[in-house]
């Protein structure tokens, strides 16, 4: 175990109450971070953003319907592909796409996974068009999202 990890163990240990885990939690993640379920992560980017949910329906190519089912909550976490999708129809960045992934109870886009790595090229290059995105994983025989 490296030095962060035994600090961290340490913090866990000490951890008892259910309001110790709170502040705890709190102090780590911060009001900002407090969504616990990807719309409500959606919701409070595109707000803060101001991007038009027309776009992100749009650029993320998902069905209309589907994405105002995420939105409204009815849909609480959609598919990885579709977090991704989103993500990138509301213009998120690497980081701010990876919280998506954390939220929604995904993993990171691994540096490991070729797709992955094409997806984080995409994005860095502020690359929003999932078509394209797709139309190029396609290209080097990756699955495309599944949208």
């Amino acid at each position: 175990m490296n030095k962060e990890e035994i600090s961290l163990e340490t913090v866990l240990k000490e951890l008892h109450t259910e309001k110790e885990v709170e502040n705890y939690l709190l102090s780590c993640i911060g009001n900002k971070e407090k969504s616990r379920y990807f719309y409500q992560y959606l919701n409070q980017y595109i707000s803060e953003h101001a991007v038009p949910i027309s776009e992100v329906i749009a650029a993320s190519r998902i069905n209309r319907n589907y994405v105002y089912n995420i939105t409204n909550g009815v849909k609480k976490n959609p598919g990885r592909d579709k977090i991704i999708a989103l993500c990138m129809g509301a213009r998120m960045n690497y980081e701010e796409t990876n919280r998506g992934l954390e939220v929604g109870g995904y993993c990171r886009l691994s540096p490991e996974d070729a797709r992955d790595v094409w997806i984080a090229v995409a994005i860095n290059n502020q690359q929003y068009e999932v078509l394209k995105l797709n139309i190029l994983l396609e290209e080097r025989d990756l699955a495309p999202l599944d949208i």
